[in-house]
């Protein structure tokens, strides 16, 4: 993901500033990045990270793709708009959530920029600081970036990173805070009554935190991000039929290698990140592109509208069949959903699973499956020797007159024949993802009359509202 994340503070000696940014650089030999800036701050305690000559790299094997972290940002282009996103995220864009003087409030979320200068997204929080006024130092987490509609469509995923991240250096610095009163009760009642402060009020951020390690950990949670970041959404050409990364075609995470660089020496080491896979998940890419989604499109010729509004609405689907073709299509069918349902498909499973611990299940030919209801779906595969895919469907409920919205554009998808079998992926992820943001929207309303003025903006129907129910429950 081509953006910059970056740290930043307020010095009561220098004001607004960024701290510690960490961007992603491709095809550049780290070994031989010079790392060395001029700071106007130097010397003050609270402005200096991890200096002006080094730098912390994570390097991606499979994609090549650095993350660099330093003081400032290594491309010089990005100095000025990473220092004025600082200052406004700082001084004038803060939220509400970041302003109370209880650490324990929670952090907020704004979003400012232009095409010109960056748009950037921001989430201030407070730190507690027994010798700073007022008791706390104001913070934030940006990330900056020029492309506008892909920062808005991983917002929910990047308010939970960095709220997660500011909640832990919150506990931190709490820590540390309430052992220094424990030390100096009697200073903090002096400073209250008399109504000045310490001079030493420009402490670092280890020192506020008690963490001799907290930028190697915020090294390492920057990069997370900028990595998953890119899987989370990706934008792809759709014209011929290009070639994918290998980093975006895999579906397990095998980590990558934290690198630190100075002028020292290196110091490498590997950490694991992302979920791990079922061994039934494990296919072979020409096992997959034999059973595609438009394969099991023509296979279910008429009852492919039926298994996608089951799918979208949470009606639970019962497939028995040979162990590669229903792993094959719970996969294809978890394409209709955001990933936080994927949660609710097993691609194998040893005996049947109630709607409420399943609503995609795949089970072998001879399980005892329910009988097919209003509720149930069966879907029985055929062993067919590895000829023409035969398909039984059955379920005893009805489809209603109109389609929810979404369901009408994944037909419509799926049908075109100009979409090769990736562009197809890549554009139903882009519609999942759309919905689950308006779902995520109407869940952040709180009263019904916000909920109807906000489903009428984004076009929300009467016929949208059983996959609505059924997403809210369970994003």
């Amino acid at each position: 993901m081509n953006a910059i994340i970056a740290l930043c503070h307020f010095c009561e000696a220098h004001g607004p500033g960024q701290l510690f940014c960490t961007q992603t650089l491709r095809e550049t030999n780290i070994h031989q990045l010079d790392i060395h800036f001029e700071s106007e701050r130097k010397g003050c305690p609270a402005c200096n990270s991890i200096g002006n000559t080094t730098g912390l790299v994570s390097t991606d094997p499979d994609s090549n793709a650095n993350f660099v972290s330093s003081q400032v940002p290594v491309i010089p282009e990005t100095i000025e708009m990473v220092k004025k996103a600082a200052f406004r995220s700082i001084s004038s864009e803060v939220s509400s959530a970041s302003t109370s003087t209880s650490t324990s409030d929670g952090c907020g979320l704004v979003f400012f920029g232009d095409a010109q200068r960056g748009h950037v997204l921001s989430c201030s929080f407070q730190l507690a600081d027994s010798e700073s006024r007022g008791f706390s130092k104001l913070f934030s987490i940006v990330i900056l970036m020029k492309d506008k509609m892909f920062l808005l469509n991983i917002q929910p995923f990047l308010a939970d990173c960095f709220n997660k991240i500011a909640k832990e250096l919150q506990d931190y610095a709490r820590t540390v805070y309430d052992e220094n009163i424990k030390a100096q009760g009697s200073q903090r009642a002096q400073r209250i009554t008399q109504g000045y402060a310490n001079n030493s009020t420009t402490r670092s951020l280890v020192d506020l935190t008690g963490k001799e390690s907290i930028f190697a950990y915020l090294h390492a949670h920057f990069s997370f991000v900028l990595w998953a970041g890119a899987r989370y959404l990706t934008e792809s050409i759709t014209l011929g039929s290009p070639s994918v990364p290998p980093w975006l075609g895999r579906d397990t995470e095998e980590g990558f290698t934290m690198v630190q660089t100075d002028k020292e020496g290196y110091l490498m080491r590997r950490m694991g990140f992302g979920k791990t896979e079922d061994e039934h998940d494990r296919l072979d890419e020409r096992v997959k592109a034999k059973y595609s989604l438009r394969m099991f499109r023509q296979a279910l010729k008429a009852d492919f509208i039926k298994v996608c509004y089951c799918v979208l609405t949470g009606i639970q689907i019962v497939i028995r069949s040979p162990p590669i073709k229903g792993v094959c299509l719970v996969r294809n069918l978890k394409k209709f959903l955001p990933e936080p349902l994927h949660k609710l498909a097993r691609s194998h499973a040893e005996s049947y699973k109630s709607a409420n611990e399943c609503r995609i299940i795949n089970l072998s030919q001879d399980a005892i499956a329910p009988n097919p209801s209003a509720g149930i779906m069966r879907i029985d595969l055929i062993d067919d020797r590895d000829r023409d895919t035969v398909v039984v469907c059955v379920w005893e409920g009805d489809l209603p007159t109109r389609l929810p919205t979404l369901l009408q554009k994944i037909l419509k998808a799926v049908d075109e024949t100009l979409f090769t079998d990736l562009v197809l992926d890549k554009h139903l992820q882009a519609l999942i993802e759309e919905w689950k943001n308006k779902v995520v929207c109407i869940r952040k309303m709180s009263s019904n009359q916000d909920v109807a003025k906000i489903k009428k903006i984004m076009g929300i129907q009467s016929q949208d509202q059983v996959l609505i129910t059924y997403w809210y429950s369970h994003l």
